[in-house]
């Protein structure tokens, strides 16, 4: 986590009351806006053109009536330093840099959580999730293989790479009584269990409802 970094402070910008000529041009300062840095006297024009820092969002000079943003030497106008992701302006708040780029806290929170296996988007605190053997997804992902309906927080039974509700499994795998004709179900069934709010995490139950 980082904070806001203040800009330069070895230049200051005023009005020229005595009689000095721009450092580089050596236009006459007199009455006029002017900077001084490292000592020398330049007029604005000149400071954009030879002492600005450039600004790596939109490749201007940062005037000196500008407000400016630092970090690690890069250098930003106050309004361009944003949310590499959301757009969101950051100069007055806490960003986290993370490989070059700039991300606001509710940024960095979707990039550093788990994907979602059926939709491939972050899962983020208070989603509800399905959790299998390393997998996860959001509730309304789960779905049955077959009927593609939402298995979410229901019982299901795991083929392979494939999940199935208990009907479908029942009507495309399990063995059916002679007699009544009936599925014979055989465990394991897999009963989603909550282990922490918005997480469910699918488990054996072999005294499930």
């Amino acid at each position: 986590m980082a904070s806001r970094h203040s800009g330069p402070t070895s230049y200051k910008v005023g009005t020229m009351a005595e009689k000095f000529n721009c450092h580089y041009c050596r236009e006459a300062l007199q009455g006029k806006k002017y900077v001084e840095k490292d000592g020398h006297h330049c007029c604005l024009k000149c400071f954009d053109k030879f002492c600005a820092n450039t600004c790596v969002e939109c490749r201007k000079p940062i005037g000196a009536d500008a407000k400016e943003v630092h970090y690690k030497n890069r250098f930003w106008h106050d309004t361009c330093f944003r949310c590499s992701k959301c757009l969101h302006p950051l100069a007055n708040e806490t960003f986290v840099a993370k490989d070059s780029k700039i991300l606001c806290n509710n940024c960095t929170t979707r990039e550093d959580s788990p994907k979602c296996k059926g939709c491939f988007k972050a899962i983020v605190a208070g989603d509800q999730n399905v959790e299998y053997k390393g997998s996860v997804w959001h509730k309304d992902c789960f779905t049955c293989s077959n009927c593609k309906q939402v298995i979410g927080t229901g019982s299901f039974f795991p083929k392979g790479e494939n999940f199935y509700c208990v009907t479908c499994h029942e009507t495309k795998f399990a063995k059916h009584c002679v007699k009544c004709n009936k599925g014979l179900v055989k465990a394991p069934v897999w009963w989603p269990m909550k282990d922490n709010p918005g997480t469910t995490t699918a488990s054996t139950a072999k005294n499930a409802p």
